[in-house]
């Protein structure tokens, strides 16, 4: 999504043995279908967790274990018993598929509030500068502003940590552990709480690489060609070519020619998002300049194609022929997707639908794990499971055998464990003991499903607000949204808050 007004606004599928790797070519596994419920089966010293299920890496899935201390990984194999650190950790049976945190390198956070009850698109349209201007649209992102205390009548300072809490949130419980929101004002203090706000410094990261441009043209791009020397920015993500017309695939050649010298931005440091509009021409020119390109298919259908037509994509076989690496996202929760969980769904079906079913599952779940860090230029810290990264885990119920098909068919419900920095925040109820003791954790119902969250931290203050529990956002976000339609500026009410899940 992008535009005026808001934030801006081959393989085949596998064989025998496994789904199909990002080449086509089968991935391994000797992986077993275990739909056991996961166990503590033994209770360690805090910082160290010694995890047992079904391990996905890039090029293979095996039975296997990761081993956690502190904010790293420090196992990932057949076995860690033997590591050094194991004796003392805590150990779980998960009885699941174990794969890296998820990436959501594409998702204008601030809305996620919102979902398409509170505004769809009246047409299809050719291009961004379109639909927000439709009227109904406007009164939304009037809505948003003024809890974010940007907006007249101003509240100050407004909610916005709040808003990114609840964003963050959604991924959390779809297994979503680092999120490129484009939360604004930038780098507040209380977005280093929950999934971690990629493009911020409060990523836990200790430096922030990564830039968001959500409007175009861009008004920076010279400053960022300049960062790109000094290795001030390893990643530069602007969006660029959304909608299936003429006006939107020329912004490609407007890039080239916005920046001071001319084509600095045809770089490897440089992720497209969206490039719906874009063919051979300026695929060709991405490929030979190794930038990275991010889908959000959902959202492109929900804008270009009257919610129905799954042709109007961005052409993401096209673009993989080619060599470029693709990352998917779910835009944002208003007409995108929910979740990663619910793209990863939806991509599938748009595969199937539109491609002639040429993406495998493995090649989809690369997409928000090992692709997309390397869309964000953090392909040595997160995106895979290897020793010396982070500890970005998502565990994930079901047939371990297929692992892949797996993870495709997920819902939060399925998530039964989710680490961040080494901190378990959200799983199953059965495993809440293994989360933070203080300040606590809460019991939440997805679905029909008992999980525990752990959304308070130690430590907070009415600045930060790493103190507030997930019972007392939902509740300030509730009341602060009633109220503006309560002024009755606009025709249209937007309470209540958009579910945190949506339920099948």
């Amino acid at each position: 999504m992008g535009g005026v007004g808001g934030m801006g606004g081959a393989g085949g599928a596998g064989g025998a043995g496994g789904s199909g790797g990002g080449d086509g070519v089968p991935v391994e596994t000797d992986c077993t279908a275990d739909l056991g419920t996961p166990e503590v089966s033994k209770v360690g010293v805090p910082g160290k967790l010694r995890l047992i299920g079904c391990v996905v890496t890039p090029d293979k899935a095996f039975a296997g274990e990761v081993l956690i201390e502190s904010d790293t990984l420090t196992c990932v194999g057949p076995s860690c018993e033997g590591a050094p650190g194991a004796a003392e950790a805590t150990v779980v049976k998960t009885h699941g598929i174990i794969l890296p945190g998820m990436i959501d390198t594409h998702n204008h956070i601030l809305f996620d509030i919102f979902d398409e009850s509170d505004w769809s698109p009246s047409k299809a349209y050719g291009n961004h500068n379109q639909w927000p201007n439709e009227p109904r649209y406007q009164a939304m992102v009037d809505a948003k502003q003024y809890l974010n205390g940007e907006g007249t009548p101003n509240l100050d300072p407004g909610f916005g940590c709040e808003m990114n809490k609840y964003g963050e949130m959604k991924g959390l419980v779809a297994g979503t552990t680092s999120i490129a929101g484009a939360a604004n004002p930038i780098d507040k203090t209380c977005y280093g709480s929950l999934a971690r706000t990629i493009d911020q410094k409060a990523n836990d990261l200790g430096a922030d690489k990564v830039q968001v441009s959500t409007l175009f043209p861009p008004s920076s791009g010279s400053a960022v060609c300049g960062n790109f020397l000094v290795d001030k920015t390893d990643a530069y993500v602007i969006h660029c070519g959304e909608g299936v017309d003429e006006t939107a695939k020329k912004e490609f050649t407007t890039l080239g020619t916005t920046t001071n010298p001319n084509g600095c931005l045809y770089a490897a440091e440089t992720t497209i998002v969206h490039g719906t509009a874009f063919g051979a021409d300026e695929f060709g020119v991405m490929a030979d300049r190794g930038m990275s390109l991010v889908w959000s298919p959902r959202s492109n259908v929900f804008l270009y194609g009257g919610g129905t037509d799954f042709n109007k994509t961005t052409n993401v076989p096209l673009a993989l022929s080619l060599g470029i690496n693709v990352a998917l996202a779910p835009d944002w929760s208003l007409g995108g997707s929910q979740n990663l969980l619910d793209e990863l769904r939806f991509a599938n079906m748009v595969d199937n639908e539109a491609f002639g079913d040429v993406l495998s599952p493995a090649m989809l779940v690369r997409m928000v794990t090992v692709n997309a860090a390397k869309a964000l230029g953090l392909s040595e810290v997160l995106g895979s499971l290897e020793v010396g990264k982070k500890a970005d885990v998502t565990v994930i119920t079901g047939d371990g055998s297929v692992p892949f098909d797996t993870v495709l068919a997920a819902r939060p419900k399925d998530v039964s464990l989710v680490v961040v920095n080494g901190v378990p925040l959200y799983g199953d109820s059965v495993l809440a003991a293994i989360g933070p003791q203080m300040p606590g954790c809460e019991a939440l119902d997805i679905c029909g499903a008992a999980k525990f969250a752990c959304v308070a931290e130690t430590g907070g203050n009415t600045t930060n607000k790493f103190g507030q529990t997930w019972d007392e956002i939902t509740q300030i976000l509730s009341s602060e949204l009633k109220t503006y339609d309560d002024m009755n500026l606009t025709q249209w009410d937007f309470a209540p808050l958009a579910p945190l899940v949506k339920c099948e």
